[in-house]
């Protein structure tokens, strides 16, 4: 394929703009060229005419345009489509003069095939790791003694027995955990809510002595030790329309700003789940990922494998 010189491209980004019927002279006179000119880069641009039909009305010569003569499919996959938005993110300053840079950065991002894969995925019924109707009623009772200060006795599968003040509910390692403080000698613990038997109420005099400081200390220093923790950074549309604090998530360090373009910036430290990722796609087009890209990357993998599932 012979290389287009920086004139023809945008001889024909001036074709791209136009939609519909206009005088040939007046598209000549766009394109910097003669009307001859003007007719001969109609043909090699659409060598079948169905796209730009040249004809004459009232002894003027016409071209018209039909609807995405020039727009172009590619069969990509998402992990191709994400190269594509690391590529666009990396584009250099003068880029952003360019009126086609922000169309084609927000159809990267509104039209993206991760979406598509969301909208079939949020048809389906149920997905595999939905809680059951105990498990619901297990993470209700728990988020309850959290806010009460309420002293349970956990019975794990393996026949341990806690007496524990409930600090936190919250995704760690991949699952729902409890984050508990012993009732005798307030050392922190974790139980995977997989693992809890039974539990029941039990009356106790005293409080949690544990802070939110060293809770979330705590919690940070569990996932430190799983290599589970990354930033998360997101570009907010529209913060009055979405969720930005997801339940039974701990946000490590959170903050919100406000960029020189007036778009909210929202960053914590999170665990990557599969939990975290419905999060993100139930924010849909009014939140775009800025960073990391290995979490682009696994969004993307999550979506992809669910797909495999469902075929």
């Amino acid at each position: 394929m012979r290389k287009l010189d920086a004139k023809t491209w945008n001889k024909l980004k001036v074709l791209g703009g136009h939609q519909g019927a206009m005088k040939i002279n007046d598209l000549a006179s766009e394109l910097n060229l003669q009307v001859e000119d003007t007719l001969a880069f109609l043909r090699q641009v659409f060598p079948d005419g169905k796209a730009a039909i040249v004809y004459e009305n009232e002894g003027e010569c016409w071209v018209d345009f039909s609807a995405g003569s020039l727009q172009y499919m590619l069969p990509v996959s998402p992990s191709e489509w994400t190269f594509l938005q690391k590529l666009l993110e990396k584009a250099p300053v003068s880029s952003f003069e360019d009126p086609s840079y922000e169309v084609l950065k927000k159809k990267l991002h509104d039209d993206s095939p991760l979406n598509t894969v969301m909208q079939i995925l949020s048809q389906i019924d149920s997905w595999d790791h939905e809680f059951s109707q105990e498990d619901q009623i297990l993470v209700s009772l728990l988020d309850e003694a959290v806010s009460h200060h309420y002293v349970l006795k956990i019975k794990t599968n393996e026949e341990k027995i806690y007496s524990v003040y409930c600090c936190k509910v919250l995704h760690l390692d991949g699952q729902l955990t409890l984050v508990a403080e012993d009732s005798s000698d307030h050392c922190l613990m974790v139980i995977p809510l997989h693992k809890i038997h039974s539990y029941d109420r039990i009356e106790k005099s005293g409080t949690p002595r544990v802070t939110n400081f060293e809770l979330e200390g705590f919690i940070t220093a569990v996932r430190s030790m799983n290599e589970k923790e990354t930033r998360l950074i997101l570009k907010i549309y529209n913060p009055q329309a979405v969720n930005l604090f997801p339940d039974h998530h701990f946000l490590g360090k959170p903050c919100m700003v406000t960029n020189p373009e007036g778009d909210l910036i929202w960053a914590a430290y999170v665990e990557p789940c599969h939990d975290l990722f419905d999060w993100v796609y139930s924010l849909a087009q009014h939140v775009e990922i800025l960073d990391p890209t290995n979490f682009k990357e696994e969004y993307c993998s999550y979506l992809e494998d669910k797909m495999r599932k469902i075929a």
